[in-house]
């Protein structure tokens, strides 16, 4: 019986032998190959997160800069709004100082309060008037009409505002005419 007792442990020694060593070197090449691919597949899956990580953050600040970009639009659009109106009611402005300019009777009073409250309500939404007489030319804001050599006056200074301009925030919605001086 002893020696039945040993012979089942022996049967089990080499099964596990069997399965725990390879028996060629073709086994050994196969666990060998199981582990680089395995190795590989890892380093692919890592590549792949890192990718797709790197096209998350890519998105992100896309999304974040259009956000930027719509809210920019969007405060330029509410600034500029009346852009157009008040580029029509310049002309009803001319209007009403010409009629203030070339009528001398007491009855121009309520001309001039209807202009003082027109241009009121205008400036509210950002109107500026520009009369720029002694300022320096700046062609972006003033459109010279002609120049006049002066003595009193540095050159390219405005003399004479032939018709006023007007503004809106940071643009013209129509240039002052100026005389400006130059050197005699």
């Amino acid at each position: 019986m002893g020696e039945s007792q040993q012979y089942p442990d022996s049967e089990r020694d080499e099964e596990q032998e069997a399965t725990s060593k390879p028996q060629s070197t073709d086994d050994v090449e196969a666990i060998d190959f199981d582990l680089d691919e395995s190795e590989a597949g890892e380093s692919r899956h890592d590549e792949e997160v890192a990718g797709l990580r790197d096209a998350l953050l890519r998105t992100r600040a896309e999304m974040e800069n259009f956000q930027k970009r719509a809210e920019r639009e969007i405060e330029k659009s509410r600034k500029f709004a009346v852009e157009a109106l008040l580029r029509d009611l310049v002309p009803v402005i001319d209007s009403l100082d010409q009629g203030l300019e070339q009528s001398e009777s007491a009855d121009t009073q309520g001309l001039a309060l209807t202009r003082k409250l027109l241009l009121d309500t205008l400036t509210r939404y950002g109107l500026k008037v520009l009369d720029p007489v002694g300022e320096r030319f700046d062609p972006q804001w003033h459109e010279a009409m002609s120049m006049q050599p002066s003595t009193d006056h540095e050159p390219d200074t405005v003399i004479n505002v032939l018709q006023r301009g007007y503004g809106l925030h940071d643009r013209v919605i129509r240039p002052a005419r100026v005389i400006v001086s130059r050197e005699p």
